[in-house]
């Protein structure tokens, strides 16, 4: 989940952790939202029923390892574009040939 947020908001300082602090709102909100219509469906008990916490755990597990599998792939693909674009800028650079 730190990876998560580390990787979200990248433009450092305030704003950078504003950002951060919304985007990790937003993941909980997600992830409470769909964890709770598929796992919760009793609601005549104050208190969660095992069968409905062991859905908890394992969607919410499933739902942060997602997360961090969309994360990756982002990170490497902005990784992948930076080094094109840095390949365009050195080819750009380079004297004509003969010159």
């Amino acid at each position: 989940l730190t990876a998560t947020m580390d990787a979200i908001g990248q433009s450092g300082g305030v704003q950078g952790l504003k950002y951060n602090m919304r985007a990790m709102a937003k993941l909980y909100d997600a992830l409470s939202k769909s964890c709770f219509k598929k796992c919760v469906t009793r609601f005549s008990q104050p208190d969660l029923a095992v069968g409905e916490l062991t859905c908890v755990d394992r969607c919410t597990l499933k739902f942060i390892e997602s997360a961090q599998a969309v994360t990756q792939e982002m990170q490497k693909a902005q990784e992948l574009e930076m080094q094109q674009q840095q390949a365009l800028q050195q080819m750009g650079q380079q004297k004509p040939f003969g010159s």
